[in-house]
């Protein structure tokens, strides 16, 4: 088998485990004007289109029968080892997403999906700011099923809700009481690093002044920045997950997380799947504790292409039924010697952060 094989080209044992709580998942909540930093497509009619293509896939999939699936490990083994080969070079490294909600229609006649396209680019040589483009993209029913309710309830296009809001939609630009079918318009932040390549670990040694030396490029050194004094093994792989989906780094920082993800405890495998754009790659998820229901656990499903090493989605999921709840799904991962788009720019200087 090829993963096998890559795996084999890596390495030919597993590292230390380790754990974190997720630093990442409450920064998320809480930068710039209340919402996480920007991931997502991006631009006025190229993500209108995004948003309208976007494919309503089924929660649910047949298993893929045990046999043929391969493992958490050779598949993260075998991304690491394609991650490792990609180029990673220019003045913009950039990684762009279309983020995602699921919440039920205020009658609870059927699910929508609220969804935002989100960038953020950060420059190599500079450490005191990186941007932001946000733009929210609209409600939508979120599958077939909830297409033909929507439909028979007349296809409406504004949701108003009464006791508790939109819930997380918020974080994708939604009004407080009300979900639109129609986009908004995008807007460019400038935000002070405040560490942010950090991902909020902690404080940067002096001496460090590289991004790959924020960022390290080896597994231990890896685990050593987003590993907390206190921990489980899935607090550090939330850190991992949200590094490779949401933060613009190296392909060989990349290639350390998949590598670092592959030795902890708690990984499984389960085949191929497709995300929300349609796209297919291998699927390995893990559970962690609700944040917002202590007693209860949600399923992270990170899916892979691991031909290319690229990351494609990560998606939270119900445990019981694999329904869907949020996701974030990756456009692109660019590095560019040229200054990306920034519609409707705010600077630091133009308001508070």
């Amino acid at each position: 088998m090829a993963l096998i094989e890559q795996e084999r080209a890596l390495t030919g044992g597993g590292a230390r485990t380790g754990g974190r709580r997720s630093v990442l998942r409450s920064a998320r909540k809480t930068t710039g004007r209340g919402r996480r930093p920007a991931f997502g497509l991006g631009l006025t009619a190229a993500a209108a289109v995004a948003a309208a293509t976007l494919v309503l896939v089924q929660a649910v999939q047949p298993p893929v029968p045990q046999a043929t699936r391969p493992s958490a490990r050779e598949v993260l083994l075998a991304a690491a080892v394609s991650a490792g080969q990609q180029p990673a070079d220019g003045d913009w490294w950039g990684i762009k997403l279309i983020r995602g909600v699921r919440l039920r229609e205020p009658g609870d006649r059927y699910t929508l999906q609220v969804t935002a396209a989100e960038q953020t680019w950060i420059q190599a040589a500079r450490r005191e700011s990186h941007w932001t483009v946000e733009q929210y993209l609209g409600a939508r029913p979120a599958t077939p099923p909830d297409e033909q309710a929507w439909r028979a309830d007349g296809s409406p296009t504004v949701w108003t809700y009464r006791d508790g809001g939109v819930g997380r939609a918020l974080l994708l630009g939604a009004d407080h009481e009300r979900l639109t079918a129609a986009p908004g318009e995008a807007r460019s932040d400038e935000r002070a690093d405040t560490n942010w390549r950090l991902m909020l670990a902690g404080d940067p040694p002096a001496e460090l002044t590289t991004l790959e030396e924020l960022l390290p490029t080896d597994p231990e050194r890896l685990r050593t920045l987003l590993q907390p004094s206190r921990g489980t093994p899935t607090d550090l792989m939330n850190n991992l997950a949200d590094l490779i989906v949401h933060v613009p780094v190296s392909s060989r920082t990349r290639a350390a997380a998949y590598q670092l993800m592959a030795s902890l405890p708690g990984v499984t495998g389960e085949g191929e799947t497709t995300d929300q754009l349609g796209r297919t790659g291998q699927a390995i998820t893990y559970l962690r504790p609700d944040t917002e229901h202590p007693r209860r656990q949600e399923r992270t499903r990170l899916i892979v292409d691991p031909a290319t090493g690229a990351p494609l989605a990560l998606e939270e999921l119900t445990p019981d039924t694999g329904e869907i709840v949020e996701f974030s799904a990756v456009e692109s991962i660019t590095w560019t010697d040229q200054k990306p788009e920034l519609p409707n720019p705010h600077r630091l200087t133009d308001d508070t952060q």
